[in-house]
């Protein structure tokens, strides 16, 4: 299914809010895409790079709970 010019813009919206610090985008050939630093993640469905970056995030919040645990 080919998604409109405005859910392609909703959908990065979305993903900006849940994303915080990746840029995050689509090319003109369909692939999305997000960056981090040095980690990049492309994929043609939306829905996969949304996995993929919470995967990549769940290892982040985990130092970040770690290191906050305690402190008061």
């Amino acid at each position: 299914m080919e998604l409109t010019a405005q859910q392609v813009s909703h959908r990065l919206t979305e993903l900006t809010a849940e994303f915080a610090g990746w840029r995050i985008g689509r090319g003109g050939s369909g692939v999305w895409w997000a960056v981090r630093g040095n980690e990049l993640v492309r994929t043609v469905n939306v829905d996969e790079l949304r996995t993929r970056l919470r995967e990549l995030a769940a290892p982040q919040r985990r130092r970040e709970d770690r290191g906050t645990r305690g402190r008061r």
